[in-house]
Parts: C-alpha cells; structure tokens; sequence
C-alpha cells in the first residue's frame, strides 16, 4: 500500500515444464486478488518453487537495524525459504544486498479451514454470518456455521435462549436484540476447544534449523508446545533459546565500521543487528 505496485509472483511445480507468472494486488475490502497479468514461460532449467516481489517504502537511514533484525528473525522461523533483501540508494556505494539462504525443503503442515469458535465470535460477526449463511432455520444455522455445536447441543442452547426462540425459527427474522441475546449465551455457555488443524507452527526441527543456520550458536535448546485455547481462539508456543555463536559481539560496531559492510553483501553474518545500529 505505501508505493501502489503490484506483488509478483512466479511459481512452478516439480512436474511442470513451465513457469506461471503472475502479477496481481489485493482488493482488502473483499480480500480477494486483483489479477493485472497471469501467463505461462518457458522453464528450460526445470526450476521448482515460488518466489513473490514485493516493493514496499520505508525510511531506511532510521529503521535499517530494524528491518535487518526483522529479516533475520523471518529467516530463522522460516528455513525452508530464501529471503533476498535490496535496498538502493541514491548514491549506488550504499546499495545494500544480502541473502538469507534455504536450507531445508521440509515445511509446516498446511492450516486447515475452518469454522467459527461460538465463544470467540461478537455481534457484528453473527450479524454477517446470518446475511451469508444459507441455512434457514436457527437449529441448521448453529449446527453448520459454527464449530462444536452438534445437534443436541444446538437444541439445549435454543432452549436456554428463552420463549422468543425455537429451532425452526427461521434466522433470518432474528431481530438486534435477539441477536445480542444469542452473543451473551455464546459468552457464557461451556464449548469444547477448537482444534489446533487452523494453526500452521513452524515446528521444532524447523526452529532448531534456523537458529542454528542464522545465529551459529554454541548452544540452543526449542520447544513447541500442543495447541492451546483462548477465548475461543487456539494457539502454539513455540520457542528458541540460542547461546553464544560466531555473530555475538560484546560492543556493537560503530557507525562507520557499519557503513563499511554495506559494500560487502555477502558478509551477511558480520552485520550488527542490535537495536543501537
């Protein structure tokens, strides 16, 4: 959003013989693309995998530590892909361009679909899920627009409701304030869990992976956890503790030795990443 230009992408599979490029932004009003070009090349090398461009603004001489750190963080969760960074200056002796290389094919399952945790829902959203839902009685639209609320249990909630409800209502006439009175028995009433098939961790192999690929440490030790719940919403801790490596410093470098690195690209492992750069 802060330049207007379109993301890039181009793709291909193991068992293509060409690459599809495609060109695109994002409507976020309806989160769907907005395709400018999508059409296929040539690929000779037989090249596999995906690489997206993107071009955003930003203020480099004051945030440059930051986004270097925030790069590097990206490359440590994400091993199984390769980050390419370019910065380009005015004066072309302070281009900047590193790499933050792959070193493993195995990715995070893919998250699954799915529907809405009843206790994690609020009034607006039951509002737009009762215009979209297709189901026409207030039994089917509990049952099929929301996770963990089978049939019987529907049943008991209708009930609990109060007079001015019953299962062949149909949903559509609910009015603001029954709506309201559905959204404080979603809050109150006991659901089980949803499951954590949403979720997409990085997954300990890959947390060690990249911790080790970045940072070089002595030492490290990761966790990742079984999903959890909040309010509706499940979660996983996942967490790295790295000690030592051949990238710890005891002072950060000072300015000047910095701009000197901007020259050397490929000396990615000796940049500082400190918060005092």
């Amino acid at each position: 959003m802060s330049t207007g230009l379109p993301i890039e992408i181009t793709s291909s599979m193991n068992s293509q013989n060409y690459t599809s490029f495609c060109r695109l932004d994002i409507d976020i009003h309806k989160n769907v693309p907005h395709i400018h070009i999508h059409e296929k090349g040539e690929n000779k090398e037989r090249w596999h995998g995906a690489e997206i461009q993107i071009v955003i603004e930003g203020n480099w001489t004051t945030y440059r530590s930051k986004i270097l750190h925030y790069m590097r963080q990206m490359a440590v969760i994400t091993p199984y892909a390769q980050f390419l960074f370019q910065f380009v200056s005015d004066s072309p002796e302070k281009n900047v361009t590193i790499r933050f290389t792959r070193r493993t094919d195995i990715m995070p399952s893919v998250p699954l679909e799915t529907k809405y945790h009843p206790s994690a829902v609020d009034i607006l959203l039951i509002k737009r899920l009762i215009t979209e839902t297709s189901k026409q009685t207030l039994l089917q639209f509990l049952q099929h627009e929301f996770v963990n609320i089978g049939k019987s249990h529907a049943e008991r909630l209708i009930g609990e409701m109060g007079p001015d409800f019953s299962p062949k209502m149909s949903v559509k006439s609910l009015t603001p304030q029954q709506i309201v009175r559905i959204h404080q028995l979603f809050r109150q009433a006991k659901f089980d869990d949803p499951s954590g098939d949403i979720l997409s961790p990085a997954g300990e192999y890959n947390l060690r992976l990249g911790i080790i690929k970045e940072l070089h440490p002595d030492m490290v030790a990761t966790f990742s956890g079984s999903a959890q719940v909040f309010e509706g919403h499940p979660f996983i801790v996942e967490a790295g503790v790295s000690v030592g490596g051949k990238d710890v410093k005891q002072d950060c470098y000072e300015e000047n030795q910095l701009e000197q690195l901007q020259d050397q690209p490929n000396t990615r492992q000796d940049w500082c990443l400190c918060e005092h750069c």
